[in-house]
């Protein structure tokens, strides 16, 4: 039986056992072999750039009789990996930076497939690559290998690209209950404490203060202690700025207080009854919705009210809605993003921020042409929606406008960026006829469809930056409108 190091045995961990498995970057062959003798997989391959490390692969096999379980292929990455029979990739042994350039390469569908990393260099740079490019990170470990610690990282790509603050750059999904992760842990802890030290002795107390808030959040998650509500509401704001909502608007906490300690979130669009009710069964000390549960004035507030069953049961409540609305990255970037197209430049309705200006909507192009009827097709597809209204102008779609929400007071703004189409929801009859005189394709998908995939999108940020808090997307927060078909 071969014998590996414990890096590669906590890779070998991390495969999924459902299929055949791809090791790039092989060297000796030696993990692929010791997939096969332990039964982890029954076939795999071991493929490198070089000539000479595929030898070695080579007298490996002979050497542990695997040849007919294990193919040698000479690739550069994934290049000539034919991915349809392939369940695991691993990719072990090379720096961070590297393995980003591996798969940026690759155009192919990685969908399903299960992804292991081990970075022997910049780790973090590596999850930052991962999040910002549509991979999920699921589960890491640490590892200590001839006195160094690594980590390993297990992804799947989900298509949803999301930006993560420094924290969880730094410390990933990291468990410093054990050994290694402690290890780990304290290392990086010490790394980021040098760096506000060197800032403050350089004169930049800011920025110094900014890297001991991100030590203190290594320290929490160190020591196994709980966050504060008020750490949450600050990475939503730096995100989706507070200060940024409109007049009309009521975002910020809600109920409860910001010192609460929190273990479990729920995230959400609206809080109904339902809603609150399901807070409270799973035992949730936050709620986070998009739109406010006060929005207007109270005149009174009766037992079977969301907002009094949270304020009974000590549940705090956090809304971000015109913020989320407008921010870079935010609820319409998304949806232009799911709807596939890339983004632009220009903002539909700016509303403030001055030499930075922030405001509803953005606008995108795409490599494809669509008819109003394909697009409306697949914005049903991609956003779950039962029914896709729209008005078809007779033109190929290659350029489009989004706004979430309510935004059918914006086709006029749609036109005068030289959009094909303009996807949004809550389009009104006379709205509807401005678009037909206009020659523009609008298609309404529904306030509920538009916004609740910015909240899942805001959940997926909110797990990788808070690795010990426990998200959970609420069950009963439904579209309220039914449909006869």
């Amino acid at each position: 039986m071969i014998s590996i190091d414990n890096r590669l045995e906590l890779c070998a961990k991390m495969v999924s056992g459902l299929g055949s498995v791809c090791d790039v970057g092989t060297d000796h062959a030696y993990l692929p072999v010791y997939l096969i003798e332990n039964k982890i997989c029954k076939k795999a391959v071991a493929s490198d750039i070089n000539d000479g490390p595929l030898e070695y692969a080579r007298q490996t096999l002979e050497r542990y009789n695997c040849v007919s379980e294990i193919e040698v292929v000479k690739s550069d990455g994934l290049e000539n990996i034919d991915l349809t029979k392939i369940s695991d990739v691993v990719i072990a042994g090379m720096g961070g930076e590297t393995i980003s350039e591996i798969l940026k390469k690759e155009k192919r569908s990685l969908k399903g497939i299960n992804f292991v990393f081990q970075p022997m260099t910049r780790a973090g740079f590596l999850r930052k690559w991962l999040y910002k490019n549509g991979f999920e990170i699921i589960r890491e470990e640490a590892v200590v290998c001839e006195r160094y610690t690594y980590t390993v990282i297990n992804a799947v790509y989900t298509g949803i690209k999301i930006n993560i603050g420094l924290a969880a750059e730094i410390m990933g999904r990291i468990n410093p209950e054990t050994e290694a992760g402690k290890k780990y842990c304290e290392n990086q802890h010490r790394k980021i404490m040098n760096i506000a030290t060197g800032l403050a002795n350089a004169g930049k107390p800011e920025e110094s203060k900014y890297y001991k808030e991100i030590a203190k959040r290594l320290e929490t998650i160190m020591k196994g202690k709980m966050n504060m509500i008020s750490e949450i509401y600050k990475y939503i704001d730096s995100i989706a700025p507070f200060s940024t909502q409109e007049k009309w608007d009521n975002s910020g906490l809600l109920t409860g207080s910001m010192n609460r300690k929190v273990s479990k979130v729920l995230v959400c669009l609206d809080i109904t009854g339902e809603v609150a009710q399901e807070a409270v069964e799973i035992g949730a000390e936050l709620v986070i919705s998009h739109h406010p549960v006060i929005f207007h004035p109270l005149y009174s507030l009766l037992d079977d009210e969301p907002v009094c069953m949270l304020w009974k049961n000590g549940i705090s409540a956090i809304s971000n809605h015109t913020p989320f609305d407008c921010a870079e990255n935010g609820m319409s970037d998304i949806l232009m993003e799911l709807a596939g197209f890339n983004k632009t430049d220009g903002i539909l309705e700016i509303v403030g921020g001055g030499g930075n200006p922030y405001g509803f909507g953005t606008v995108g192009v795409t490599d494809a042409e669509y008819t109003p009827q394909q697009l409306g097709m697949k914005l049903r597809d991609v956003l779950g929606c039962t029914v896709v209204k729209y008005n078809d102008s007779g033109k190929l779609i290659k350029k489009a406008a989004f706004c979430t929400g309510s935004g059918g007071n914006l086709i006029e703004a749609a036109v005068n960026c030289g959009a094909d189409a303009y996807i949004t929801s809550e389009v009104k009859h006379d709205q509807w006829l401005l678009a037909k005189r206009k020659g523009i394709s609008v298609f309404d998908c529904g306030h509920y469809h538009t916004e609740i995939i910015g909240m899942k999108r805001l959940c997926k940020m909110l797990e990788a930056e808070f690795p010990n808090i426990e998200f959970v997307m609420s069950q009963t927060d439904k579209d309220p409108i039914k449909y006869v078909l």
